[in-house]
């Protein structure tokens, strides 16, 4: 009968310092969410700044679960420098984030993996490397992923990373879908 009094009493103390826990760092998020923001925000300007330099990039979409974000860079006179497309396909082991960088002609400038952290380290992870994203530069069309040496819009694979590779593509292949249908 002992033994159990202390078993549920220190079952209800873990739970009550759970939930304390939880509120306390939920409070805090809450609490700092527009600090976050900012700084997420000023995160992801760097990032397309590296892509496109401009002076300000507005959002045109906003369904990134359905097809990805939009935004249009603009330069100092106002003038349209490139789009930008964040987009995600799934591979190996959750989805890879890519930022594609896309000239007004629909022509691909670059592009910036954002996440492939839970792609197979040595492997997968090897498509954030820039001898594979320096093979989307200048594509106009769908990249196809091939095993052997790549040809006209055609990108070849990382070595024994294939669907990782896949989703690189196919997340470009999303961001110029997008780009053709909201500016093209």
């Amino acid at each position: 009968m002992k033994n159990s009094k202390s078993i549920l009493t220190a079952t209800f103390c873990l739970v009550v310092i759970c939930l304390v826990v939880t509120g306390a760092v939920a409070g805090t998020r809450y609490a700092f969410s527009d600090e976050i923001a900012a700084q997420e925000w000023q995160q992801q300007q760097t990032t397309m700044s590296k892509l496109i330099k401009a002076e300000d990039y507005q959002q045109l979409t906003n369904d990134y679960a359905a097809n990805g974000q939009l935004y249009e860079a603009i330069t100092a006179a106002g003038e349209t420098a490139g789009f930008i497309a964040i987009t995600a396909e799934y591979g190996y082991g959750s989805e890879v984030s890519v930022m594609t960088a896309i000239t007004p002609a629909g022509q691909v400038a670059g592009i910036e993996i954002l996440d492939a952290s839970q792609e197979t380290p040595g492997l997968g992870q090897n498509v954030t490397r820039s001898d594979f994203t320096k093979q989307f530069d200048n594509l106009t069309a769908s990249p196809k992923v091939v095993k052997q040496k790549a040809a006209d819009n055609e990108i070849q694979a990382v070595t024994g990373a294939t669907r990782s590779s896949n989703a690189v593509a196919g997340a470009v292949t999303k961001a110029l879908a997008l780009y053709e249908k909201e500016v093209g």
